[in-house]
């Protein structure tokens, strides 16, 4: 049952800036009523049973990529508080039956995966809602000069005592999920320290190593109410083959002296197995 409400004079207030789009809107409602109207715009997610049942939050009129991130709660007349029900430190406190509640939702951006310039992110059920960042890094090889030659003199050899560095550019990036109700904590744990086994965000398989998650808790101001942000942290190597056009990653080391003209291959332990094993990265995006 939706709650009765009205919007005060002076809202809405819309601010786009290079950060994204926030958005303010202010509304007065009964006292009683708040919390209610709280978890309509912040919506809720309930697990009963095995099953998860969704409320929605209710986006931004118009700017349905604006979801609610933060809520003030006052009275609409402070000075005007009911003096008929006892004040206690634990129990009660005072209420505004006259008045009401003044209640200020503050919208931001927040649904990178539904972006048409981004078509590559992990899909994630809906109410939940996912944002892209990163950053850049780079790995230095240092290659003994027993391996290198000098371009001008093809016979003479690099000393030992120099030591060339192979730059290998990389890259971390990371994928927040916003209002989970229900994070794959046995995923997280499972996948932590793999490789991806297909390609994800457009990287190419076992070029992407989940490094792990930082975990915290949103929203949760009633028992039942509250989610999860996940914050899933990825680091990308990507060699290039001798054919230009081959993309390795993780599990290829470079070796001093090159076979069929390549220097990075993979390596294995004595069972077959490589440095790092693959998984489904996907199932990090599924509620457990």
């Amino acid at each position: 049952m939706s709650v009765a409400f009205e919007e005060l004079e002076g809202s809405p207030r819309i601010r786009v800036n290079e950060q994204g789009t926030t958005a303010v809107r202010v509304f007065r409602v009964a006292w009683t009523d708040w919390q209610d109207l709280a978890h309509e715009l912040i919506g809720t997610f309930r697990v009963v049973g095995l099953a998860t049942q969704f409320v929605p939050p209710i986006t931004f009129p118009g700017l349905p990529n604006l979801i609610v991130s933060d809520l003030t709660v006052e009275p609409f007349d402070p000075g005007n508080p009911d003096g008929s029900a006892g004040v206690t430190l634990g129990a009660r406190t005072n209420a505004y039956p006259a008045g009401g509640a003044k209640l200020t939702a503050t919208y931001r951006t927040m649904l990178d995966e539904r972006t048409p310039s981004r078509k590559d992110l992990p899909k994630v059920p809906d109410g939940t809602f996912l944002t892209y960042s990163a950053d850049l890094g780079s790995e230095r090889l240092a290659v003994p000069g027993r391996a290198w030659r000098w371009s001008a003199m093809s016979s003479e050899r690099v000393p030992d005592d120099v030591n060339p560095g192979v730059l290998v550019p990389s890259g971390v990036f990371t994928l927040r999920w916003q209002r989970v109700p229900a994070p794959p904590w046995t995923k997280i744990r499972e996948l932590r320290g793999k490789v991806n086994n297909a390609a994800f965000v457009s990287a190419t398989a076992e070029t992407v190593l989940f490094l792990g998650a930082r975990v915290s808790r949103r929203f949760q101001f009633v028992d039942d109410g509250g989610f999860w942000n996940l914050d899933y942290t990825f680091a990308e190597n990507t060699k290039t083959l001798a054919d230009g056009l081959t993309k390795v990653g993780w599990n290829y080391f470079f070796r001093e002296t090159a076979i069929a003209g390549q220097h990075w291959l993979a390596i294995q332990d004595a069972d077959g197995n490589p440095p790092y094993a693959a998984g489904d990265f996907l199932q990090l995006f599924q509620f457990e």
